[in-house]
């Protein structure tokens, strides 16, 4: 059995649930390997773990890896891409929703700030001036847009959209992919060595996990109570995973098939970053399946 450590951007939640079904149901075993998942915390900077030997595939964001690869020079390849639409974006009140960047002028939008940067240079890219849009601090407590204290909310869309129809608000989202960064989410990073060295094992750990999240989405309420407690976490309650879960469902799938990285959505990628300031070759990207 080829061994695979995973390093994940964060906790065992729905966000990875794929890979945990394709765990459980044997996919990978069938497909000769071992692979093990490393939760993931804030702050964490997944593809560092390439570098110190620790994991062997890590799941990360494209601006993250393009940073990393400009500040340490290390030789980093993507094989694959689970959020084919990154599910970062704003959250407003349905009864008062924020369609397009440039209609928060002259408003209040939370933002965590490790996001800060990436929004202040839409909100340029959409034409407005810094003094157009107050920023405030984000800690993932949708009670100010409750309240209407702001305009909206800068996370991943799903969570906060819950927590808002549970207070009885209802929410509207759009993501920030369709308004300026066309960026996918959960990019599984190599090194090029692991690339050259294991090329056939990340192959197969690429269809088992295609497989392990055509498996859940079968049904999206099977697999966050099948496996609750081990390995997902008890952090939110069954109701919520399974939303999540669901939600996530049409930011993965893709008519090139999950986990696949299509030249359009790597000429995005590239375009973008070339745009603030991360410029990445194309060669970056080796598509395995």
């Amino acid at each position: 059995m080829g061994k695979l450590v995973i390093q994940q951007s964060w906790i065992n939640d729905s966000e990875f649930i794929g890979y945990f079904v394709a765990a459980a149901e044997g996919f990978y075993r069938a497909a000769g390997l071992e692979v093990v998942h490393l939760a993931g915390h804030a702050g964490l900077t997944p593809e560092h773990k390439l570098l110190d030997g620790t994991a062997d595939i890590a799941l990360s964001a494209p601006e993250s890896v393009a940073a990393t690869v400009r500040d340490s020079g290390a030789r980093l390849c993507i094989i694959g891409a689970q959020f084919q639409k990154s599910p970062l974006g704003i959250v407003s009140r349905a009864d008062d929703p924020v369609h397009s960047l440039s209609e928060l002028k002259g408003r209040t939008l939370s933002v965590p700030e490790m996001n800060r940067a990436m929004v202040e240079e839409l909100l340029d890219h959409a034409g407005l001036e810094p003094a157009d849009v107050t920023i405030v601090p984000y800690t993932h407590d949708p009670q100010p847009l409750i309240e209407r204290r702001i305009a909206g909310l800068v996370d991943f869309v799903v969570d906060p959209q819950y927590r808002l129809r549970l207070a009885g608000v209802e929410p509207h989202a759009m993501l920030l992919f369709e308004h300026g960064a066309p960026l996918p989410n959960n990019l599984a990073v190599v090194t090029e060595a692991t690339l050259m060295e294991r090329r056939g094992e990340l192959i197969n750990w690429l269809h088992a996990s295609r497989r392990g999240w055509r498996e859940n989405y079968l049904d999206p309420d099977f697999y966050p109570a099948q496996l609750r407690g081990n390995p997902l976490v008890e952090s939110r309650t069954l109701a919520h995973e399974a939303y999540a879960n669901a939600a996530f469902q049409p930011l993965v799938e893709t008519p090139d098939g999950i986990m696949s990285l299509s030249d359009g959505l790597i000429d995005g990628v590239v375009a973008y970053l070339e745009r603030v300031g991360l410029p990445v070759h194309r060669n970056l990207f080796t598509p395995l399946i």
